[in-house]
């Protein structure tokens, strides 16, 4: 069971249903960059949206965000 997941949506794009979970934060924040990259046109992913993602970064087992206490 993977530890940590977000959705696209909660990082602004409401119109999305992408969710990503995975092991690590590190991992969280890669795939949705990928996805953000790749479907949303992004080009250019800087500390920003970085920090944006991390703020919905949510524990599996409790739902608790990360923010940024976890870096």
């Amino acid at each position: 069971m993977s530890k940590y997941y977000v959705d696209c949506r909660e990082v602004g794009w409401q119109d999305c249903t992408f969710s990503t979970e995975a092991d690590t934060i590190e991992q969280v924040v890669e795939q949705l960059a990928d996805h953000v990259r790749i479907h949303r046109q992004v080009k250019s992913f800087g500390q920003e949206l970085y920090g944006k993602i991390r703020q919905h970064i949510r524990r599996r087992e409790d739902g608790a965000p990360v923010g940024s206490a976890d870096r």
